[in-house]
């Protein structure tokens, strides 16, 4: 019964969030660099299109459009949208949320179009808007200003209905905010049939209009339970609950609260929205400390409650252009704490198989989910949001079905004993082969526990001996030059040549621990890599002209060969890499020639495509190829590892036997490989492959051919 109601359930807030998600389909538009050309765009054939851009926008200045009668002016920036406006940036530096611009935009409608009526949706804009189409104010939301003194923040979605022209149409907003964390036009603006945004609205209402009123009965039935039999606080709870969510669901989604009470100012509904989250926050807590009071922490409770309420005092005592900043650190320090506790409580209770435990833990799981959704959509990770209501009446539906099994059980329990008691003396066969089967299955568990924690032991131990080998041998050096130079068996004229000693060992020690700690990393993902999108030519051509020096300071030549390349006229390859560690590879490959090269020897740099199943895939391999003393065959399947070096072949005191091991894990995460052939005597060929691929060379694309700014520190290894 469980699993039927949660599907029925899922399946209802299913339906009612679909007109949240679904309200936007993009048309067939092109955007020049100053126009959005729908002329092919039919509304009623291809749906409602989102004006996402290009848009220009005047930051700090408030147009209107009998300013724009000669064109754009000059200080334009091309934006899109949805975005705030910290996302843009102007002269190298990002744009604060707190001010005022105006956002202007050209659309191209044929003929066919501009003979029906549009609608335009507009949602919420922080914190005030005025909006003008082919030159005639249409309407707005507050009052824009150029200070906060000026400005009257107003914010909830409205529709406008217009009757285009054919051709070019020019729409004119301009914005303000001083209020408030977020500015700008963050939400999309979306243009369609009359019919089809007044039936998109018509929708969205609807469904934030149920869902607060679900909650609202939600609330005044669980009051009326509390009243009946006073015992149960967990009913007094779950009404506050349904209470404050059925207030916060009217100030989201729709706003509907606004167009209800005109006079109701933005300020104090933003106040509301917060205090309401924060009553909600309390309530859940408190609901589950009844609900489960053995598996309940009541001095956490006791400290959250804390906590929130110093949060509520300071929305209370702040305007909103102080305390919408703390978002971060209130999700961070105070919302997810109080939601982990609840599904810690939750947990144990399913653990302890407490009454409703697994539905209760299944609707929080939902809400849960809902939050994080939120979360993401607030730092911009998702493009749509208001899915926390929804999460938490799914959330709420659960509870009140536990609510209603326990007073029904209670009724119909006298009349269920004897059947039970039949049931339970059939069914002793059963019960011990479940009892046999879950002991099983818990043995099963603790042996693959065990397995487990012997691998883990392994590991750590595996590492401890790594480490420790790594580490002792300079360690040893530097106890040893130290113990001599301490007890005079070293004299004083000998005592510098020693200090050098001490100081290029502790060199080597440091090598060693920083390139232990890279090569860990990077096995084990921790190492963020940035990865660009650049033609690959020029930039194999940079950084070998980069390291010319480097390899005439040692008598040698390094020649890099350009590739003749199958490609078709004015393609190129291009490459996704981390720019610093991909040269960080090269760095390594290039000074391994140079160090195993004699003098007077020739190292080539050179790179080939190879093309894949699609011809606008392939491969390249490239090439760091010198004529030094080689390494032998039995050799090459080993000089990957980790600290392993070529038997008889004199190494660099400083090397730590690592740089290849790194080479190959900076190459994996480039989805490529690191081979070698060699031959002694003759030199070694090393090479990287990467994924490309083949496309048109860009204009004004980075020359990295005339040089680089990153830097190419190394060491070989």
């Amino acid at each position: 019964m469980y699993r039927l109601v949660s599907v029925l359930v899922i399946v209802l807030l299913a339906w009612c969030g679909w007109p949240l998600s679904a309200a936007a389909a993009l048309p067939p538009a092109q955007a020049g660099h100053d126009i959005l050309d729908l002329q092919s765009w039919n509304p009623r054939e291809d749906g409602i299109a989102a004006l996402s851009g290009p848009w220009e926008l005047y930051w700090n200045r408030l147009l209107e459009p009998g300013d724009f009668a000669e064109g754009p002016l000059e200080d334009a920036l091309s934006v899109s949208i949805p975005a705030q406006w910290q996302s843009y940036a102007a002269e190298g530096l990002a744009l604060p949320n707190f001010g005022y611009a105006t956002y202007r935009m050209k659309l191209r409608l044929s003929g066919e179009t501009a003979k029906q009526p549009l609608g335009l949706y507009v949602h919420n804009v922080a914190s005030a808007y005025r909006l003008w189409i082919n030159g005639e104010l249409i309407g707005g939301n507050g009052t824009v200003g150029s200070d906060g003194s000026r400005m009257i923040p107003r914010t909830y979605p409205r529709t406008y209905f217009i009757v285009p022209r054919p051709g070019d149409n020019e729409l004119v907003i301009q914005v303000s905010n001083f209020v408030q964390r977020t500015g700008g036009i963050w939400e999309s603006i979306e243009l369609g049939d009359a019919g089809q945004i007044a039936s998109l609205h018509r929708d969205r209402v609807m469904v934030w209009t149920f869902l607060a009123g679900s909650l609202l009965l939600m609330a005044v039935f669980s009051v009326f339970l509390y009243l009946f039999r006073k015992k149960e606080l967990a009913a007094l709870w779950f009404g506050l609950i349904c209470l404050a969510t059925c207030l916060r669901s009217s100030l989201l989604g729709e706003s509907f609260s606004y167009v209800l009470f005109p006079g109701l100012s933005w300020e104090w509904g933003v106040k509301l929205e917060y205090l309401s989250e924060i009553a909600t926050i309390v309530g859940i807590a408190a609901f589950v400390n009844k609900q489960y009071p053995h598996e309940a922490r009541w001095r956490f409770f006791r400290l959250f409650g804390i906590a929130l309420a110093g949060f509520g005092l300071v929305v209370l005592s702040t305007p909103a252009s102080v305390y919408t900043q703390a978002m971060v650190p209130y999700i961070l320090l105070l919302l997810l704490p109080v939601f982990l506790y609840v599904m810690y409580v939750y947990i144990r209770a399913a653990v302890n198989r407490r009454t409703g435990s697994r539905v209760n833990m299944i609707g929080f799981i939902g809400f849960f989910a809902s939050v994080i959704h939120e979360i993401m959509y607030y730092t911009g990770f998702v493009p749509y949001g208001g899915l926390v209501s929804f999460g938490l009446l799914f959330f709420l539906l659960t509870q009140l079905l536990n609510l209603s099994l326990m007073f029904t059980r209670a009724v119909t329990r006298s009349e269920r004993l004897t059947l039970e008691l039949d049931q339970v003396i059939q069914s002793q066969e059963e019960t011990i082969r479940r009892r046999t089967s879950s002991l099983q299955e818990l043995n099963a568990k603790l042996e693959q526990g065990n397995r487990e924690l012997s691998r883990i032991e392994q590991t750590r131990s595996a590492l401890l001996a790594e480490v420790h080998h790594d580490l002792s041998t300079p360690i040893t050096s530097i106890k040893g030059f130290s113990k001599a130079i301490m007890t005079d068996v070293i004299s004083k004229e000998e005592a510098p040549l020693y200090a050098g000693r001490i100081y290029e060992r502790s060199q080597l020690l440091e090598k060693l621990i920083d390139s232990v700690v890279e090569l860990s990393q990077l096995q084990t993902g921790e190492v963020q890599f940035e990865f660009v999108d650049i033609p690959l030519m020029p930039f194999l051509r940079q950084l070998s002209h980069r390291y010319e020096a480097e390899a005439s300071a040692r008598r040698l030549t390094l020649v890099w060969e350009e590739p003749q390349l199958p490609l078709p006229a004015a393609k190129e390859l291009r490459a996704r890499i981390d720019l610093f560690r991909f040269e960080r590879v090269f760095a390594n490959l290039i000074a391994n020639a140079v160090k195993y090269t004699p003098a007077e020897g020739i190292i080539r740099v050179w790179a080939e495509f190879q093309p894949g199943g699609d011809p606008d895939d392939g491969l390249a391999v490239i090439h760091v190829t010198d004529n030094g003393i080689g390494i032998p065959e039995s050799e090459l399947p080993h000089i990957f590892k980790r600290r392993y070096q070529v038997p008889g072949v004199q190494h660099a005191p400083a090397g730590s036997g690592l740089g290849l091991a790194i080479c190959t894990a900076i190459m994996a995460r480039h989805d490529g490989e690191i081979g070698v052939s060699s031959e002694v005597g003759q030199g070694s060929d090393f090479f990287i492959t990467l994924p490309v691929k083949v496309r048109t060379a860009e204009a004004g694309q980075p020359r990295f051919d005339e040089g680089g700014n990153h830097g190419h520190e190394h060491t070989a290894d």
